[in-house]
């Protein structure tokens, strides 16, 4: 590519690599507010910066919250800001007019050069460990059914997985003879040490691969991941973490986790555009585990996984100001403001008759996602009254052949959730606890 097409084509997409590499640029008009919010709470503990409601109203400036609405359900999808949406749409727009070339370009100009090494500083990683793939379950699946086993080794999984992977793991089963052993955690546990337990109970000799969810989606229930990685490894185990509701919000590095394998996704803490994941293993990893699809000839490492035919390069690139703004706000500070807001709720509503929490208070227990049961009241007509009368959404949490314990709401706020909409969530709950749904 000769200089003058490649200075063309940077100008379209808004910055060069070397711009790129200094996030701000891409994302102006949101960025250097938050910069300069941070930097005048330089010296605040997150702690006392999580009660701080004008710096989280400033947070949320920079995002297109509905007017009326109480959106609960960020564990499922979050937001992207107004900077993502338009950093977005420029990279449609600069590529389209040549896409045969300028999607090539754009991967390795975003994607390559600044997306999977953002990732990586974020998992405290080397960059060429690092794959983009199009979300959690297929970085998961990718090693749960590439990770070579034979009939009677042993899996050790959790009822409260996700379960996309626990689909994968019967798969497995049914295809190769692996043997499942499956934790079965009651709600609440006591403590992480009493799930750690039930861990440490399944393993043996013929344990080969453990999945560890970081939290549990059904329960919000925190794993305490190095301990049973720990105890896997002395079996001869290796251990593979879901991230996809802790990546991005808790401060953790994978080293800290000691697992072998990890996969999140990235539009939910991290805040970008569905259409991304993340999947990491070791190097040495890489050449045992069986891509999901097969690489093209001559592909080493963690490039074998990220094949999977033609798609939007513009949808991982735009992730790049979606780490910027995550760096400018730590992942200290975002948990500490979720463990805030979610013992707000907490307080106003655990008391009332019938209503059970899935989850300790414990900070160590759990973080910004928590699920609640409300007595005989049905999950989904509560999800629907709290719409329909309230205009508040949650996700209604019920039905689950595997753990049919479970039947309760599942209340994710963001950082940017204010103590009123809080407190009309809590309002809202109390009538329907109280009087019935009418």
């Amino acid at each position: 590519m000769s200089s003058v097409p490649r200075r063309h084509f940077l100008a379209q997409l808004g910055a060069g690599a070397a711009g790129l590499a200094v996030a701000p640029r891409l994302i102006a008009a949101q960025l250097p507010t938050i910069e300069a919010l941070v930097a005048g709470r330089a010296q605040v503990a997150p702690e006392r910066l999580a009660e701080d409601e004008a710096f989280w109203a400033e947070v949320r400036r920079g995002f297109d919250v509905p007017e009326g609405v109480v959106n609960l359900d960020h564990g499922n999808i979050s937001p992207v800001a107004r900077d993502v949406i338009e950093d977005l749409v420029r990279h449609v727009r600069a590529t389209q007019p040549f896409p045969a070339k300028r999607m090539n370009e754009l991967h390795r100009e975003v994607d390559a050069a600044v997306v999977r090494p953002g990732l990586a500083r974020l998992l405290g990683v080397p960059a060429d460990e690092v794959a983009l793939v199009r979300n959690a379950t297929e970085a998961l699946d990718t090693v749960l059914l590439g990770v070579p086993l034979r009939a009677g080794d042993e899996i050790v999984c959790s009822a409260h997985d996700y379960f996309a992977m626990l689909d994968a793991l019967e798969q497995r089963r049914a295809r190769e003879g692996v043997v499942l052993r499956v934790v079965r955690p009651p709600v609440p546990l006591p403590s992480v040490d009493a799930l750690a337990a039930l861990y440490e109970r399944e393993l043996g000799p013929k344990t080969r691969l453990v999945l560890v969810t970081h939290p549990s989606n059904l329960t919000g229930q925190l794993a305490p991941v190095r301990r049973i990685a720990d105890a896997a490894h002395r079996v001869g185990a290796e251990v593979v973490v879901d991230g996809a509701q802790s990546m991005a919000l808790l401060p953790y590095t994978l080293p800290e986790l000691g697992c072998d394998y990890f996969g999140a996704s990235l539009h939910k803490w991290l805040a970008a555009p569905v259409g991304g994941g993340v999947l990491w293993m070791r190097k040495e990893s890489a050449e045992k585990v069986w891509p999901l699809v097969p690489p093209p000839k001559g592909a080493k490492g963690l490039d074998r996984f990220t094949w999977g035919g033609t798609h939007p390069r513009h949808v991982q690139a735009a992730a790049a100001p979606a780490l910027a703004l995550h760096e400018q706000l730590g992942a200290a500070r975002k948990a500490a403001r979720m463990r805030y807001l979610t013992s707000y709720w907490r307080s106003r509503v655990e008391r009332l008759p019938g209503v059970r929490l899935y989850t300790t208070a414990a900070p160590e227990a759990s973080c910004g996602l928590a699920t609640v049961e409300l007595g005989a009241l049905d999950p989904k007509a509560v999800k629907q009254a709290l719409w329909e009368q309230d205009r508040i959404f949650v996700q209604s949490m019920t039905g689950y052949d595997r753990s049919p314990e479970i039947r309760g709401i599942r209340v994710t706020p963001n950082v940017y959730t204010s103590l009123a909409e809080l407190d009309r969530f809590a309002g809202a709950l109390i009538r329907l606890v109280r009087h019935g749904i009418g």
